[in-house]
Formats: structure tokens, sequence, C-alpha cells
């Protein structure tokens, strides 16, 4: 059953499914004192992580190896959310 849950993404007891998107998890989250710093935050979750905490207007720091492509997350993070 729970695999079947997860393929269709039928909420769970929190409300929340495999089909829920970040916005939807974190709607009505007010972060402005959070400071995160996000590993991986150039790509993949990391990335979705980062954006997401940043339009709840969270202080965000992308921690990278590869500093072209923090750099890259970055812009691509303002360009959605000029706030950021």
């Amino acid at each position: 059953m729970n695999t079947f849950r997860l393929i269709t993404g039928i909420p769970g007891p929190s409300g929340f499914g495999s089909a829920s998107t970040a916005e939807q998890v974190t709607e009505g989250i007010d972060a402005t004192n959070l400071t995160a710093i996000i590993t991986g935050g150039a790509s993949g979750i990391g990335l979705e992580t980062a954006r997401v905490l940043a339009l709840h207007k969270a202080h965000v720091v992308i921690a990278a190896r590869n500093m072209e492509a923090a750099n890259q997350a970055k812009q691509l993070i303002l360009k959605d959310n000029d706030t950021a």
C-alpha cells in the first residue's frame, strides 16, 4: 500500500504526498529570522531547497565546491525572487 501511495502521490498523514511541491509544503512559513546553509545548493534538491527558503525570506548560504555553479544558482534564485 505504501508503494502505491508513493507512486500515485496520495497524501499521507501529514497531508502531503510525493506529488506535493516545495511551495505547498512551506506555505504560510515565515523564515525571516532563519539562516540556512545548504550543502549541494547549486543543483538538484539542494537548489530547490535554497530557492524555496529564499522565497520565504530566509537568509540562504549556498555551500558548494564549484563556485561558478553556486553563482549560477544564486542568479537563478534572484531571477525569480529579487528580494532574495
